[in-house]
């Protein structure tokens, strides 16, 4: 049997927790969120147009705007059907660790991992069930990233800010934690109410709005097949600007934070479509 790598940290117990707003206990119980229900299979559907190519783009970009080692441990925060996970492999790094929710998505992820391994690479990549709000691990990682829009999902920012403190507990001194955000300016500027499209004998529409004052924008997604039958599907995204994530990170305790308006690592503007920030675990703590 392929021997799997061994990261030079141990896994942590789980912090208990209680949203006060539900009484929800737990990320798993019966008031089930958006996020436990859109994120399955049809959620790989939806983005299709999400591939590989892509990916590799997207990490050409970040190795470039960030030193990252091929050799210390790094995590992909909300990794979902392993799309990055299997570039980063690809490209030689040999201490991956994929954590998600969605146990279909994880799945999902071993098999793409395991289909095109004649390296037999597939024991350098572990993959974690688990919430961000509670990342099993303590000062672990040299690399945390978080892209496509991971964080914001929680309703209480208590629980957006929980996962920028697991985030920090769990890299290393001097660790780097990669956010790939969306733009609250340019959502709130350019938000397309509605557009549809046609993928095979599926109409997919989405209808989006801003909420709570434009402090979240959401998507109602309804899938209706060449029969008739419709489904829908629901995501909800915290807007936070760029000054609000940077002051969180500060109170997280990361150090020596940067914004961009890409992966590319050009400049964060009103305009910028994205928010991407680099921030660091200081050297002590």
């Amino acid at each position: 049997m392929e021997e799997v790598f061994r990261l030079d940290c141990a896994m942590v117990q789980e912090t208990d927790w209680a949203d006060e707003s539900t009484g929800r206990r737990g990320p798993w119980d019966d008031m089930t969120p958006w996020y436990e229900k859109s994120f399955g299979l049809k959620y790989l559907e939806l983005y299709a147009h999400r591939d590989e190519q892509g990916a590799r783009d997207d990490i050409r970009s970040i190795v470039e705007l960030v030193a990252l080692s091929r050799d210390e441990p790094l995590l992909d925060l909300c990794c979902g059907a392993g799309r990055h996970l299997k570039v980063l492999r690809d490209m030689g790094f040999s201490r991956l660790v994929g954590l998600d929710l969605s146990k279909e998505l994880l799945e999902v992820a071993a098999e793409r991992l395991a289909a095109d391994d004649a390296s037999n690479l597939t024991g350098q990549v572990q993959l974690v069930r688990a919430d961000m709000r509670f990342i099993p691990y303590a000062n672990c990682f040299a690399c945390i990233l978080s892209l496509f829009t991971s964080f914001g999902y929680f309703e209480q920012d208590r629980e957006n800010s929980a996962v920028l403190l697991a985030a920090h507990a769990s890299l290393k001194p001097g660790g780097i934690f990669l956010i790939d955000y969306l733009s609250k300016d340019y959502i709130v500027a350019h938000l397309v109410a509605c557009d549809e499209k046609t993928v095979g004998q599926r109409r997919i529409r989405n209808v989006r709005r801003l909420t709570d004052g434009a402090r979240r924008v959401e998507k109602t997604i309804t899938i209706t097949t060449g029969d008739g039958v419709a489904q829908e599907f629901l995501e909800s995204v915290r807007l936070y600007s760029a000054e609000e994530m940077v002051a969180m990170l500060e109170d997280a305790g990361f150090v020596a934070i940067r914004t961009y308006g890409s992966l590319k690592g050009e400049p964060f503007t009103p305009e910028s479509e994205r928010l991407v920030i680099v921030a660091q675990k200081g050297q002590v703590g």
